[in-house]
């Protein structure tokens, strides 16, 4: 009888044992979902320090800075980035709280959910998403758009999938599917040619800056106007390339100037 209940006792000890680590390896997976895709290779910082440089897919540092050279895909649980070549972002989560930051470049995003509060912060300002509003019989009930930071001006706009309401220094607005909102700090105009391309797509050109807009400061502008044809292509490139994503990055410190 000794012998049985010994027997019995090791059994369920290794059962146990079992069932521990099957938990652990799912958590540990849980914790690492987050991917990141190069298609050449993405550079990753913590301050001035390189933390890793990756050349195919691999877990995503939580609040690393991303350095691209060529495109690469960040996939999250409620979120799908893909970065232009040369961009510089990253992305921190905490609690109900997710922010993605770029500092230079362009990123694409893609999203059906918002599962917590979320915001853009770009050198020019920050714009929060208060709501996505989806437009169900377009698309594949997502929403697309994008994200360009220049030397002069930060835009976000909407290409498809429905529009987003978002606060910003001057209020509350609706961003409309096909619209794009620019930031900057220089003295501009509202109404933006329908040609016009993402700012990090488009070389600055020289112009007298014209009077300021009534009720509007100086020292910052927002301009609302028509996301161009360009633009709409480069998003469904960007967005284009599958799960696996494109990827790439550049050997640019986030810290330089």
């Amino acid at each position: 009888m000794v012998f049985f209940r010994k027997k019995r006792i090791e059994t369920k000890i290794v059962v146990f044992s079992l069932a521990f680590l099957m938990v652990s390896q799912g958590a540990a997976v849980f914790a690492g979902s987050d991917r990141i895709y190069p298609t050449n290779k993405v550079t990753l910082y913590r301050g001035d320090n390189v933390v890793g440089v990756y050349t195919k897919e691999a877990p995503l540092p939580e609040g690393s800075v991303i350095s691209t050279d060529g495109r690469c895909a960040v996939r999250l649980d409620d979120l799908y980035l893909v970065g232009e070549d040369r961009s510089v972002f990253s992305i921190s989560t905490s609690g109900r709280q997710r922010n993605l930051f770029v500092r230079e470049g362009t990123v694409y995003f893609k999203t059906s959910a918002m599962k917590r509060a979320f915001a853009f912060i770009t050198p020019d300002g920050s714009i929060s998403v208060q709501r996505i509003r989806l437009d169900a019989a377009l698309g594949d009930g997502s929403i697309k758009g994008y994200v360009a930071v220049t030397e002069n001006q930060s835009e976000l706009g909407v290409a498809q999938g429905g529009s987003m309401d978002v606060f910003t220094d001057n209020g509350l607005m609706t961003i409309q599917s096909g619209k794009k909102i620019i930031l900057s700090q220089a003295d501009m105009g509202i109404g933006l040619p329908e040609d016009e391309r993402p700012a990090a797509e488009q070389k600055p050109a020289a112009k007298q800056p014209p009077e300021p807009e009534p009720g509007m400061s100086s020292g910052k502008k927002i301009a609302y106007g028509a996301l161009g044809v360009v633009a709409i292509a480069g998003i469904a490139l960007g967005l284009g390339g599958g799960g696996g994503g494109d990827g790439g990055g550049g050997d640019v410190s986030p810290s330089t100037p």
